[in-house]
């Protein structure tokens, strides 16, 4: 379903980074590494590429320069929110949906890249737990209108809610952000979603990408943050009424 209702002040309410946030960042993989369980039990990666015979996610360096694909190559970064005079930032490890699997036999391909086809797949975050925070970084997402690029949200296996990547350059839409601008080699961070937009909490994530890209740097409230940040609530309230 598409989320449209909220004002724009009630969706920035809505988006309370937590004191304490829990990142996936990657940077603990090696260039063309396959992925799945290496971040368990927080985190389970799987994919899926509708293309080929192979379903592979794996890492990409972007701070490498002379790759299978020098549209994930930064900084710099042709455009996007985080390509923003003397403030490009650096990514290194990302994730991608690999479109060749030489190498796959030692867990490590030899000259990763990233599927190219028109769409490409899709890549599944699974949490070992409820959250209700979901930010993340994307890599050269060359015009959503022709890529259709997603994200689904679900809770123990059903579907909660369906943000289109259409919705983050929709003025109309809770999710706008004007810094964001796709494109050819373009880097954009985007503010975390809450299950308050969402209308729950979730436990998956799915990436569907239209075409060729990367994600890096999950977001996710740490821990027990949730309690932490209820208990602070209460005991400003109970100072309020001493």
């Amino acid at each position: 379903m598409k989320i449209r209702a909220l004002i724009a002040a009630g969706a920035a309410a809505a988006v309370v980074a937590p004191a304490s946030a829990q990142t996936f960042d990657f940077e603990s993989l090696v260039h063309g590494e396959i992925v799945s369980n290496q971040f368990a039990p927080d985190l389970t990666i799987s994919g899926i590429n509708i293309n080929r015979s192979f379903d592979i996610v794996a890492a990409f360096d972007t701070g490498l320069i002379g790759t299978a694909d020098p549209d994930l190559e930064g900084p710099p970064w042709a455009g996007g929110n985080l390509a923003v005079d003397d403030d490009n930032v650096a990514l290194g490890k990302a994730l991608i949906i690999a479109e060749i699997n030489t190498g796959a036999g030692d867990g490590v391909l030899d000259n990763p890249d990233d599927e190219g086809r028109r769409a490409a797949g899709s890549i599944t975050f699974a949490f070992n737990r409820d959250i209700d925070l979901f930010g993340f970084d994307i890599i050269d997402i060359e015009g959503v209108v022709v890529e259709g690029s997603s994200l689904d949200f679900f809770d123990d296996g059903v579907l909660v809610a369906s943000v289109d990547f259409n919705d983050f350059v929709d003025a109309g839409s809770i999710f706008f952000d004007a810094s964001i601008v796709f494109g050819n080699n373009h880097a954009n961070r985007f503010s975390p979603i809450t299950a308050a937009q969402l209308g729950g909490s979730f436990d998956e994530v799915t990436l569907n990408l239209g075409g060729s890209g990367a994600i890096d740097n999950l977001v996710i409230p740490a821990p027990g943050a949730a309690a932490l940040f209820a208990a602070g609530l209460l005991t400003a309230a109970r100072r309020r009424r001493a």
